[in-house]
């Protein structure tokens, strides 16, 4: 490996999911891995595993033996910040200062240091985001030792590590009074599963009603118009092909990773279209949801999905780099700021009543997902062949979402990307569940003439200060 391009690609195609590994950490605690999402993490206070599909954990405090709490979860990587080291490229400037030797181990010396991003705003001057150092296993990716001064404890680091470790299967298995978590579909029907607990009594009867109201009522044709501004429509365009989940789909180049790894652009406008389809996500529950509760919460899912239900919003978004945007909604946002600007000193939120005022923030986190699309490399992606939309050379990439990855970026299990070529923005990110989109954000009429950042503020509204704290993304 000589350069910063070839270590961009090795953190972000390491998979914790295929690795072998024995190890101990410098806190005591002990982690066991083999393919297939199986692992074993053990700490003074607990120990945690999974099965390869189900994960289980184990507390020494009495009040948490017996099996009797359910929780809903899939397999997470044990030690992410270690197995899962796509974090270090995210809003991110690498720099290789050599080569090392670790556990045994061929590895590179790195130091991360965060950039400006629209995801986070200009880079603090208080001394936080400091620069982060990490040693990084030259094989598999992982790190092998981190030291943060932003987090406790300071270090983390492998002190012994085999990775062609003899481990007997049964090590994984749970323990006799684990807590064992229920998947998504059997937490509604299992007896003890929390939502079960719920649906079948009176919320079930409930949600009966309410679907039977919104299917058979003769009220329904003159149903609420909705905010000015929104369209609802029958569903988002199925403009493309559904992603390709192939877990040997093609590799994406290494220039697609370092436009990505690049952050975005400084400056560019747009027009942005946002799509939310409930009656898609409605129709997503399966099956064994729809059992619960005498049939009520099937009857609501399938009353939502026979309606219109992608809800089309419009807005136009400007920006000239991190803590210089505007957003202005073309519709009514209700308790929402209709317009949301920031010039690099001074942000400014303007409602129909009020206009509140503070210090620069970073935009909305979805507006920042599109400008600086570097929080895709902690994604398993495929794909990269070249489209065109609005007459723009584009990427089309398919996102996955990794297990225990942190990566809850994409709040459905899979994305399709479509990466602007020259400015590095991602002009289209469509959402699924299976092969039917749920979610659109998409950019047209791309420019890079920004203007100013001082808002028309409409006369004869009180202006109040805002608190100096960000917005949750």
């Amino acid at each position: 490996m000589t350069d910063v391009r070839d270590l961009v690609g090795l953190l972000q195609r390491a998979d914790w999911t295929r690795l072998s590994l024995s190890a101990e950490v410098n806190d005591g605690s002990t982690v066991l891995v083999l393919p297939g999402k199986r692992y074993r993490y053990q700490t003074a206070e607990r120990l945690t595993g999974c099965d390869g599909g189900r994960p289980w954990e184990m507390y020494e405090e009495d009040d948490y033996r017996g099996g009797s709490v359910h929780w809903i979860s899939g397999p997470e990587a044990p030690l992410a910040h270690l197995l899962c080291p796509a974090w270090l490229l995210e809003c991110s400037r690498l720099e290789l200062r050599g080569r090392t030797r670790v556990c045994g181990r061929e590895a590179l010396d790195v130091v991360m240091t965060r950039r400006p991003s629209l995801r986070r705003g200009p880079v603090s001057g208080d001394g936080t985001h400091g620069p982060v150092e990490v040693v990084v296993d030259a094989e598999s990716g992982i790190l092998l030792r981190v030291a943060d001064p932003d987090v406790e404890p300071e270090v983390t680091e492998l002190v012994r590590a085999d990775f062609a470790p003899v481990i007997e299967a049964a090590r994984f298995q749970p323990p006799p009074g684990s807590l064992i978590a229920e998947g998504f579909g059997e937490s509604f029907v299992s007896a003890l599963g929390p939502v079960a607990r719920v649906g079948s009594t009176a919320a079930g009867l409930a949600a009966g009603a309410l679907g039977a109201w919104i299917r058979y009522s003769p009220r329904r044709r003159a149903e609420p118009a909705p905010p000015d501004g929104v369209d609802i429509e029958s569903s988002i365009a199925a403009d493309e092909p559904p992603p390709d989940r192939s877990p040997d789909g093609p590799l994406v180049s290494e220039e697609l990773l370092d436009l990505l790894y690049a952050g975005g652009p400084t400056g560019f406008a747009a027009t942005l279209h946002h799509w939310m389809d409930l009656g898609a996500m409605a129709a997503s529950v399966p099956a064994s949801a729809r059992r619960v509760g005498l049939g009520g919460l099937g009857l609501l899912m399938d009353a939502v999905n026979a309606q219109p239900t992608a809800a089309h919003k419009v807005s136009a978004v400007r920006f000239a780099g991190p803590g210089r945007y505007q957003i202005d909604h073309a519709y009514d946002a209700g308790r929402l700021p209709t317009t949301i600007a920031c010039d690099g000193q001074r942000t400014w939120l303007i409602y129909s009543d009020k206009i509140t005022t503070g210090p620069a923030e970073p935009p909305p986190g979805y507006i920042g997902d599109l400008a600086d699309p570097s929080w895709l490399l902690r994604c398993t992606l495929s794909g990269g062949a070249t489209v065109t939309v609005g007459n723009r050379p584009a990427y089309r990439i398919t996102a996955t979402r990794r297990d225990g990855s942190g990566a809850a970026l994409i709040l459905f299990p899979t994305a399709i990307a479509l990466v602007d070529a020259e400015l590095g923005i991602i002009s289209r990110l469509t959402s699924y569940i299976g092969d039917r989109p749920v979610q659109r954000y998409e950019l047209r009429d791309i420019t890079t003439a920004t203007g100013d950042f001082h808002p028309r503020i409409p006369p004869g509204l009180p202006v109040s200060e805002k608190p100096n704290q960000h917005r949750s993304r």
